[in-house]
């Protein structure tokens, strides 16, 4: 499976004008991640990525993490329905991998488990993984996975340079470095999404980050920028990318500016000195995340940064 450590989040995306050139402008700079769910303006978003990957011949080209079981869809009787109505939107046949976009923690995981593996069954879906759940709820899916199935391959909560103060929507969860460090251990891709802190970091009043100690983190990322000749979006965004290379950054923007912002955070070398003045919290803020799973049967590529990721809900 190739791809990108850049994913493009797709949540703003819609069926215009902006989507095409905005996504060609991702392909061409090297991007070959997407980002999807059926929650995202009700399908909208998904088919507008559909109709570009149609439209530009490059399905083989992209992963694609498509994501489903939002609430009030959160059941595994309904991951089936969730998995067809993705690739319907996206008009596709096969998702490289399939998430929860939330848990249900009165569910058994051994349920989930069985109808993703289902899935995985019925060649709908390469791999799978979970967004917005706790370390425990994931370890215990992990371990039912464990010796009979090797397509629990993604983990996706939030990552930043700053910490979320307060969940940006309900069920919202964070992961920490160590959580990371687990991941890489298990095999396990991390999906960082808000991976600019939902634009604070590009200058937006976000509140779910709006903090003195993130407003310290903002001013040093702008007195790097000022130094390397780089917005502060983008050195915020290295300082994801620096993490090891299984961390996957998320970005979303419905701006060319703002997306080659992004596209630059790739070309951006950050010295360990330059690290530790962006120092993140040791502590895990109020949506923190909990550990992924095992290997993946799903080869994941390591490819470099990037050569030159009606229903409404969070892009999370």
């Amino acid at each position: 499976m190739k791809g990108s450590r850049l994913v493009y989040g797709s949540a703003d995306l819609r069926s215009d004008a902006v989507t095409g050139p905005l996504l060609d402008q991702f392909y061409e700079a090297g991007g070959r991640a997407l980002d999807v769910a059926n929650v995202y303006a009700d399908g909208e978003s998904a088919r507008a990525v559909g109709d570009w990957l149609a439209l530009r011949g490059v399905r083989d080209e992209m992963v694609v993490y498509g994501k489903g079981c939002h609430p009030p869809y959160c059941s595994p009787s309904l991951v089936g329905d969730e998995v067809d109505k993705a690739l319907e939107d996206l008009g596709i046949e096969r998702l490289d991998v399939f998430m929860l976009h939330r848990d249900d923690t009165s569910v058994a995981v051994e349920r989930f488990g069985e109808a993703l593996l289902e899935q995985v069954r019925t060649g709908k879906i390469a791999g799978f993984g979970v967004s917005n759940w706790t370390m425990s709820r994931f370890r215990s899916l992990a371990d039912f996975l464990a010796g009979t199935s090797d397509r629990l391959v993604a983990f996706s909560n939030h990552f930043s340079l700053g910490e979320m103060v307060t969940p940006t929507w309900p069920g919202c969860l964070s992961m920490t470095k160590g959580d990371i460090a687990e991941l890489g251990d298990r095999g396990v891709d991390a999906l960082a999404w808000a991976s600019l802190g939902a634009g604070y970091f590009a200058g937006r009043d976000a509140a779910s980050w709006n903090s003195p100690e993130n407003d310290a983190r903002r001013s040093r990322a702008r007195e790097l920028g000022d130094e390397l000749g780089a917005a502060p979006a983008s050195v915020a965004l290295a300082y994801v990318l620096h993490q090891p290379s299984h961390v996957l950054a998320l970005v979303g923007t419905r701006s060319r500016t703002h997306l080659e912002e992004a596209l630059s955070a790739c070309r951006i070398t950050l010295t360990e000195g330059q690290l530790t003045r962006c120092p993140r919290p040791r502590r895990p803020g109020n949506g923190r995340p909990r550990e992924p799973a095992r290997g993946s049967g799903v080869p994941r590529a390591r490819t470099a940064l990037i050569r030159p990721g009606r229903r409404r809900s969070a892009p999370g």
